[in-house]
């Protein structure tokens, strides 16, 4: 049994958090500071408003370092184990033999840092809208990615299981396939053919004697 391999995010997720939150303010919630231009409402609205968000704002920031040292990945023999958390601790175990699929997305910010997200999907998750476990902040998503399928492939080989990507039918074989399968049943036709042909030619010599 191989010892697990233990993942982590890049120092980069930091940077994505931090600006996620400072979108968040800009985008979502400063723009009601126009609300202090209305009559009545003045200076002290402005004031007020700005307090209310330091009381979350101040702690989401200084808690980003906090969050991303909780963050872990293990790539275990038979699982993919996911932890992360401050005061309550998550911990995700995904068997590999129900991931049925594994998704890459790359928001803007990602993209701009070079990082990348894989959206883990199993079976039992499959009507849902989000996945089952999520590997964020990985800067190498794509040795990532193919690290996860390997393993994924090699247990689920080794355990009987339809692998989530493959076909029933290699490309290669159903490129030979189609071909004999046409020809099989153009043999029946000229066989068909020939039967009736022959029935035609006796019914013909009995009405003739």
């Amino acid at each position: 049994m191989t010892a697990p391999a233990e993942l982590r995010p890049s120092a980069k997720y930091q940077i994505q958090m931090w600006a996620t939150i400072a979108c968040i303010f800009v985008f979502m919630i400063l723009p009601f500071i126009l609300i202090g231009l209305a009559p009545g409402m003045g200076l002290l609205y402005v004031v007020i408003f700005l307090a209310a968000n330091v009381l979350w704002l101040v702690p989401a920031i200084i808690l980003v370092p906090i969050y991303y040292r909780s963050v872990r990945y293990e790539l275990r023999e038979r699982n993919l184990v996911v932890r992360r958390g401050i005061l309550i601790r998550a911990e995700d175990v995904v068997p590999y033999a129900m991931i049925t699929n594994i998704a890459v997305r790359r928001g803007p910010i990602e993209r701009l840092l070079g990082l990348g997200t894989l959206h883990i999907h199993t079976a039992g998750f499959s009507q849902q809208a989000g996945a089952e476990a999520k590997i964020v902040g990985m800067e190498e998503w794509d040795k990532v990615h193919a690290q996860l399928l390997e393993l994924i492939h090699r247990h689920q080989e080794k355990e009987g299981v339809a692998l989530p990507t493959a076909a029933a039918v290699a490309p290669g074989e159903a490129g030979a396939a189609v071909p004999a399968l046409l020809g099989e049943i153009l043999a029946e036709l000229r066989q068909l053919r020939a039967a009736l042909h022959d029935g035609d030619r006796a019914e013909g010599q009995d009405r003739q004697g």
